[in-house]
């Protein structure tokens, strides 16, 4: 076969040696379009490429979602001091901005009241909320004394919901629970609430507390009061 090709390529040289002038300036020119042609083609296969890789991974399960959750909050206390307040707040934020769904929690923490806000103030309160919940985070995780971190499972929940049962363990032994309520949303989870030592939900208790200040206080009151709340954290 090799030779049989080494002869063809052998007779188009041939061909092309013995054609006249302007059949050879017609041959230059086709094989220059003929290589522009593949050279576009190959750009045009590199860019789908880019686009649309061949296969995407699996969504991360909710218990590799806490998982990952807690190395970066144990970094964040390895480094606590160094960081300070402000250094762990921005490490947080963007892992608690993919782990946690800001909207739906800001949602439900102001109740009844959330169907009379408008859309702009709707975003302003999830951004409010945001922040607080990363400010909390900043505030509560601020030293390391030798602690870890333990997933123990995962168990359904109402409603399509799975609750990540997660402990932190001290460095004397004891347990303190800090579990995740987590939900689905566009093929990827999320958290929407979190019970300190499996009883206390975090998400009633900023419910009670925002419908109260949205009945009494107004909706500037209320993000008037997260802003203040957020700068107290700060300034510890």
């Amino acid at each position: 076969m090799g030779g049989s090709a080494s002869a063809r390529q052998e007779s188009r040289f041939s061909c092309f040696r013995t054609a006249p002038p302007h059949i050879r300036s017609v041959l230059l020119m086709e094989t220059h379009v003929a290589l522009k042609l593949r050279a576009a083609m190959l750009a045009v296969v590199l860019i789908f490429a880019q686009a649309w890789p061949p296969a995407l991974a699996a969504p991360a399960r909710p218990g590799e979602l806490v998982t990952g959750l807690n190395e970066t909050l144990l970094s964040v206390m390895r480094d606590a001091e160094t960081l300070g307040y402000r250094g762990r707040y921005d490490r947080l934020a963007p892992v608690l901005s993919e782990t946690f769904n800001f909207q739906v929690m800001a949602g439900i923490s102001a109740g009844r009241h959330w169907r009379g806000l408008s859309g702009e103030q709707r975003g302003l309160l999830v951004e409010a909320f945001g922040r607080m919940s990363i400010g909390t985070f900043a505030a509560r995780f601020d030293g390391f004394s030798g602690e870890r971190f333990e997933v123990v499972g995962e168990e359904p929940g109402p409603r399509d919901t799975v609750l990540v049962r997660n402990k932190l363990i001290k460095s004397n032994g004891e347990e303190i629970e800090i579990n995740y309520l987590m939900k689905r949303y566009n093929e990827r989870w999320r958290v929407v609430d979190v019970y300190l030592d499996s009883i206390y939900s975090e998400l009633a208790t900023k419910r009670s507390e925002y419908s109260s200040v949205l009945a009494n206080e107004g909706f500037e009151g209320l993000i008037r009061r997260i802003g203040d709340k957020l700068a107290t954290l700060g300034g510890k």
